[in-house]
């Protein structure tokens, strides 16, 4: 899996608990060491990035309120590197290729992550 031992704090962007506390279980278990902090809610998730310096942002694309599109734009205009992995259930095969116009996205994966 992309998720490994060089990363030590990740933040979780997904607005269904769920499946916040089911990859947050694998990801632990892959790297107990992990540090993950997960929000339902993207604007949280921006607003902790402020204050908290983060390795990984795995971030859903549908979301109420701000979505990932939404997400990414506010944080690349603010300057924060952090790189970021997507993280979707969208089997649309624009969403992937969407995600290759931002610098931070290094990656595509579907939900729901499999050990």
């Amino acid at each position: 899996m992309i998720i490994n031992d060089k990363y030590g704090k990740v933040i979780l962007v997904d607005d269904d608990p769920i499946n916040n506390l089911v990859t947050k279980r694998l990801l632990q278990k892959i790297n107990p060491s992990l540090e993950v902090v997960d929000f339902t809610n993207a604007i949280d998730a921006l607003e902790h990035l402020k204050s908290s310096r983060i390795d990984l942002i795995l971030l859903d694309i549908n979301m109420p309120e701000m979505n990932g599109w939404q997400f990414l734009n506010e944080l690349e205009n603010s300057g924060n590197k952090t790189p970021v992995l997507m993280l979707s259930s969208s089997i649309d095969p624009h969403d992937h290729c969407k995600s290759i116009n931002y610098k931070s996205v290094r990656g595509f994966l579907r939900k729901p992550l499999l050990n």
